[in-house]
C-alpha cells in the first residue's frame, strides 16, 4: 500500500494522531463541496492556501501527494482541453494552422475552473487521506455507522488494489526481459487492460477463498475497533474549519483581497 493507496503507514509518526479520526475523514468533504457548489476562482484558490498552509504545518509530505496525483492530470487536462474552443462568443485568441481555431474567453475561463475544481478537490482529500492509516480510515468508516458488509467489501477492495499493482507491474517487466518491446502509450494502455483482465479473474478466485478463510476463524461481517471517544478539540477543529469556509464564503471579499495582493506585487 506504500506506493498505491494514500495512507501511511501505521509505525509512520504524524502529529495529527491526536485528531480524531472521523473528523479528518469529514474535514475534506466540508472544505470540497463549497468550491463545487460556487463558481469562485478566488475560493478554490483560497482553499487549496489553506490547505498547502495546513501541510507544511503538520508536516505532510507535499511531494508525495502532488506525486500520487500526476496520473490522473492528463485525464483532467484532457477533459478540460477542448472547451475553448466551444464555449463562449467573446474571442480571445485566433490562430490558423490551415484550419482556423478560436479560443474564447469564456471557453478559456470554464475550462481553468474545471481543472482547478478537480485539481483542487484531489489535493485536498489526498493530503487529508495520507494523514490517516489504514485502520483509522476503517475506524472511521464503521463510525459513520456505514453498513458492516459495505465496510467489509470496501476492505478486501483496498486490499487487492496493490496487489493487482504490484502483480501487473511484474508481468510487465517479465515480458521485457523475455524480449517483448512496447513503443507506444496505447500498447502499453493494453498490455495493462489484458494482465488486468486476467488478475481479476485469479483474484476474485482468491478472495472467495479469503472470506471462506475469514469465516472459518469467525468473522461475522461486524468489523470493531477500541472506542476512541471524541475530543472537545475534535469538536472544535469540526467548527473552526465550517466557520472559515463560510467566512470565506459570506464575510470576507475575496476578490478584493487578491486584488489588493495583484496592486502590490504588480504596482
Amino acid at each position: 500500500m506504500k506506493t498505491i493507496l494514500p495512507f501511511r503507514h501505521e509505525e509512520a509518526k504524524n502529529s495529527l494522531n491526536k485528531i480524531h479520526p472521523l473528523i479528518r475523514l469529514i474535514l475534506p468533504f466540508i472544505l470540497v463541496i463549497p468550491f463545487l457548489v460556487i463558481k469562485d476562482f478566488y475560493l478554490i484558490i483560497t482553499i487549496f492556501l489553506v490547505i498547502l498552509t495546513f501541510d507544511l504545518l503538520f508536516r505532510l509530505n507535499i511531494i508525495e501527494i502532488v506525486s500520487r496525483l500526476k496520473v490522473v492530470i492528463p485525464f483532467i487536462f484532457l477533459m478540460t482541453i477542448f472547451i475553448p474552443l466551444y464555449v463562449g462568443g467573446t474571442v480571445f485568441y485566433n490562430f490558423n494552422i490551415g484550419i482556423s481555431i478560436t479560443i474564447y474567453k469564456e471557453g478559456l475561463y470554464l475550462a481553468s475552473l474545471i481543472f482547478l475544481r478537480a485539481f483542487g478537490s484531489l489535493f485536498v482529500f489526498m493530503s487529508f487521506f495520507s494523514s490517516l492509516t489504514y485502520s483509522e480510515f476503517i475506524e472511521a468508516l464503521t463510525k459513520l455507522r456505514i453498513p458492516s458488509f459495505f465496510v467489509g467489501s470496501l476492505i478486501i477492495m483496498l486490499h487487492y488494489i496493490p496487489i493487482l499493482a504490484g502483480s501487473n507491474k511484474k508481468i510487465l517487466e517479465a515480458q521485457e526481459m523475455r524480449g517483448k518491446k512496447i513503443t507506444s502509450y496505447w500498447q502499453k494502455l493494453k498490455a495493462h487492460a489484458y494482465i488486468m483482465g486476467k488478475s481479476i479473474i485469479m483474484n476474485m478466485e482468491r478472495s472467495e477463498k479469503l472470506y471462506e478463510s475469514l469465516k472459518m476463524r469467525g468473522f461475522s461481517g461486524k468489523i470493531t475497533f477500541a472506542p476512541k471517544k471524541l475530543k472537545a478539540t475534535d469538536v472544535g477543529l469540526l467548527v473552526l474549519f465550517i466557520f472559515m469556509i463560510i467566512s470565506f464564503i459570506f464575510i470576507i471579499n475575496l476578490e478584493s483581497i487578491y486584488q489588493g495582493v495583484f496592486t502590490l506585487i504588480m504596482p
